[in-house]
C-alpha cells in the first residue's frame, strides 16, 4: 500500500503538468488579406515547435478574419511561438476542393482525389488559390509569437 501511494505522489504532480490543459489558451484574432482584399475560407495553422505543445488553427470568414482554436472553438493559443502556414484550394475543375462522404457522395471528385493522393501528386486536382509557399511551415516565413496578457491580432498581407 505504502508503495501504491508513494507511486501515486510521484506521478500526480508529472500527470497534471502534460497534455494541452496545462497551459491555458489566450484569445488569437488573425486577419489574412491577398493583396489588401480579405480572403475568405482560407485555413490558418499556428504550428508550435514545442515537443507535446498544441497547435492551433481557423478559416477565415468574408472579412478575412478569425478567432483562432486550440480545444474550443475560438479559444486561442497557449502562448509560445509559432510557425504559421496559410491554404486556400479549390478543385481544378472549380468549387470547393471538399467531397462530403458521410452522405455517400463520392462521384468522380473524390476517385480523382483519391488516385491523385496515392501518388502524392495533388497539384493535378487542386488550385492554390493564395501562393503555395504559404502551404510550407518551412517556406511561408510567417512566424507569430502569443503573448499572454497582451492583444494577439495578427495581419497577414500575402503577396
Amino acid at each position: 500500500m505504502r508503495v501504491l501511494l508513494l507511486f501515486a505522489a510521484m506521478v500526480m504532480p508529472l500527470a497534471a503538468g502534460c497534455g494541452s490543459g496545462s497551459v491555458s489558451p489566450v484569445p488569437v484574432t488573425v486577419k489574412v488579406f491577398l493583396p489588401g482584399k480579405p480572403v475568405d475560407g482560407a485555413v490558418v495553422t499556428f504550428l508550435t515547435g514545442e515537443s507535446g505543445g498544441r497547435s492551433a488553427s481557423g478559416r477565415t470568414n468574408a472579412d478575412g478574419t478569425f478567432k483562432l482554436t486550440t480545444n474550443r472553438t475560438d479559444d486561442g493559443a497557449p502562448p509560445g511561438e509559432y510557425a504559421i502556414t496559410i491554404t486556400k484550394v479549390e478543385a481544378k475543375s472549380g468549387g470547393p476542393a471538399g467531397v462530403d462522404i458521410s452522405k455517400g457522395d463520392y462521384g468522380a471528385a473524390y476517385g480523382q482525389m483519391m488516385g491523385a493522393a496515392a501518388s502524392g501528386n495533388m497539384s493535378k486536382v487542386l488550385k492554390d488559390l493564395v501562393p503555395a509557399k504559404y502551404g510550407s511551415a518551412t517556406n511561408s516565413g510567417l512566424n507569430r509569437t502569443v503573448v499572454k496578457g497582451e492583444e494577439n491580432v495578427f495581419d497577414f498581407d500575402l503577396k
